[in-house]
């Protein structure tokens, strides 16, 4: 397990508890590890330290292993997994609280493929408007989600989902999609009234065809100032986003979500 806690560069003092953590509950964390290859679910109760244990260990007894029987190079793994770390630090290096969102990773059914990460997906999500998509309830799709931490610079995007297109046709053939999704704030077709045409948010939106937003402005709210508070205008103010977002907002307007397909055909 150290070599792989090493990749993922965690909090220095979290890698530390974590490593006399380990020593003492041995047996343990293997016993929630080989019951979670069943269900996940068995980490409900654990304390999040416990549950970034057992994570990690899964991911050197199954998910490794599950790479190199699909003839996936390590890279992907190690860049996938990565993804633990930030969701740590979201955590305030405490240990893993969102483990529901990290067994995708684990049981190799999401990818960080450069820039972005891919998901495969049945998509059966009670919510959207199927009268104006181009798939059904129920199709396979590959959804986009967008790892926080690094530049959402267009070009990377873009080289991305060259990239993921091939790495779909190598190792999952027999995956039948034919439309990369998205459903994100980054999204929302209103951005551009309070976002510098230039913004690396437009020219991200610009690569996908927006079938329609909602204006549900909880996800827009999180990832902009942290957490949604009573009063707007207690938002802070420390980036040109957070102002030109609030301003936007006090001005009685709100923010949303958008939902964006791209053909495969397409890239």
């Amino acid at each position: 397990m150290k070599d792989l806690i090493d990749d993922l560069c965690l909090d220095e003092n979290l890698e530390s508890r974590l490593e006399i953590f380990t020593q003492k509950n041995k047996n343990k964390i293997k016993k929630l590890c080989n019951r979670c290859h069943k269900d996940f679910n068995v980490l409900a109760g654990c304390s999040s330290l416990m549950r970034l244990a057992v994570c990690l260990e899964y991911a050197q007894t199954y998910t490794f292993d599950h790479y190199n029987r699909l003839g996936i190079p390590q890279e992907y793994f190690y860049s996938t997994l990565k993804d633990i770390s930030i969701w740590c630090e979201n955590h305030n290096n405490k240990g893993l609280k969102n483990y529901g969102w990290i067994k995708n990773h684990l049981k190799c059914e999401l990818f960080k493929i450069g820039r972005l990460q891919y998901q495969m997906f049945c998509c059966k999500n009670p919510t959207l408007d199927y009268k104006q998509l181009p798939f059904k309830f129920g199709d396979n799709l590959i959804y986009i989600h967008i790892p926080q931490g690094e530049k959402l610079i267009y070009k990377d995007c873009v080289d991305s989902l060259l990239s993921a297109k091939k790495f779909f046709e190598i190792y999952f053939p027999d995956f039948n999609y034919q439309f990369f999704f998205c459903e994100s704030w980054l999204l929302f077709e209103e951005n551009f009234a309070f976002m510098d045409t230039s913004s690396n948010i437009l020219q991200f939106q610009s690569l996908f065809n927006i079938v329609y937003s909602a204006t549900d402005d909880r996800q827009a709210i999180e990832r902009i100032f942290g957490k949604r508070r009573i009063a707007k205008s207690n938002y802070p103010e420390s980036t040109s986003l957070q102002r030109s977002a609030k301003a936007y907002m006090l001005d009685g307007n709100k923010l949303g979500v958008g939902i964006g397909i791209i053909n495969k055909n397409d890239i």
